[in-house]
């Protein structure tokens, strides 16, 4: 069903539901554009997410978003970078996600799976 802007804004005012975006201006992009991955708000990125109200609930979200899958990783020796061996491109992109935010998916045995945080950049990876 499509509709437009100013009904599907009447739904949000009607049902209490608020959602702020962040504009982003045109001909401002991502200094290294990530395939997979597009998503751009400075509230976010960068480990900026950690000084949020609600750190818990995104951290938690984003450990969620790492381990809930049967993607296969692959470690690329040119770049370091683990690629994806998934079942759909939308399972491929939450784990490409799950990296850009400092959740990244490294190890699978039949018991376990591991990834390694680092929610801030400039901090060294803890693997769980």
């Amino acid at each position: 069903m499509a509709m437009d802007l100013d009904e599907s804004s009447r739904i949000g005012a009607r049902s209490g539901l608020e959602i702020e975006l962040e504009v982003v201006p045109k001909g401002v992009s991502c200094q290294n554009r990530i395939k997979g991955f597009s998503f751009e708000d400075n509230r976010l990125m960068n480990g900026n997410w950690v000084q949020e109200p609600n750190k818990d609930v995104i951290l938690l979200f984003f450990r969620i978003l790492a381990l809930c899958h049967t993607a296969i990783p692959e470690l690329n020796e040119e770049t370091g970078m683990y690629n994806y061996g998934a079942e759909s491109p939308d399972e491929g992109a939450f784990l490409i996600a799950a990296r850009e935010f400092g959740f990244e998916y490294c190890k699978r045995t039949q018991s376990s799976i591991f990834v390694r945080e680092r929610p801030i950049p400039s901090q060294e990876p803890i693997e769980r």
